[in-house]
């Protein structure tokens, strides 16, 4: 009985394509608040996704769905006009992407995908302060400060089959959040665009 459960399972996730996939990279970040002042810093980040398909995988051409989370770290500098002094914001985050993708299979050995969906970009801690030179002087943000930003990403991926159920996946994603809460004003203003480099394996049948 186990052996006919196993395989059911294993004929599914091949049927419609389930994936699980561990990434990590750099991210680079900017915030406009608006008023023509831009801030800017990389972070890194590191996670778990998995996706399934909405239609069959065996298709040349495939609709899935993907999500899961990515731990993210984020910084960015604003130039003050007082010498070498920089206005600090640092935050850690968590993003839970849900994402509707595409995928295109040339070969079997290697798949195009494309996706789009929200985000949800959940701040769980964060300091701000100034900074020049090799020093910061930094303050915690306080927990009512920290509120739960939606953006939207646009992702693009490849998959390079390494061995049977083993995939390498680079992926360059684009994440927008057109209203963005400000610790400093405590308001929403701006925007804010963030780049995540990303490099994952992916288990997949």
């Amino acid at each position: 009985m186990k052996k006919l459960v196993l395989i059911i399972v294993l004929l599914a996730s091949v049927a419609w394509g389930v994936e699980v996939t561990g990434v990590g990279g750099l991210n680079y970040q900017s915030w406009d608040d608006g008023n023509g002042n831009i801030g800017s810093g990389v972070g890194l980040h590191a996670g778990l996704l998995g996706s399934i398909g909405i239609t069959p995988s065996c298709l040349p051409v495939y609709i899935g769905a993907e999500t899961g989370f990515l731990v993210q770290s984020a910084k960015y500098s604003w130039e003050t006009g007082f010498g070498d002094t920089d206005l600090i914001l640092k935050y850690n985050n968590v993003v839970i992407p849900v994402l509707l993708k595409g995928t295109l299979k040339p070969t079997g050995k290697f798949h195009i995908g494309a996706g789009l969906g929200p985000a949800f970009i959940v701040h769980t801690s964060g300091a701000t302060g100034i900074g020049a030179g090799n020093w910061d002087l930094m303050v915690d943000i306080p927990d009512d400060d920290l509120k739960t930003d939606v953006g939207f990403q646009i992702k693009g991926d490849v998959g390079i089959k390494l061995i049977p159920m083993l995939w390498l996946k680079p992926s360059l994603t684009v994440q927008l959040n057109g209203n963005p809460y400000s610790p400093v004003t405590h308001e929403r203003q701006g925007s804010e665009t963030t780049i995540l480099f990303s490099v994952g394996l992916a288990v997949s049948p």
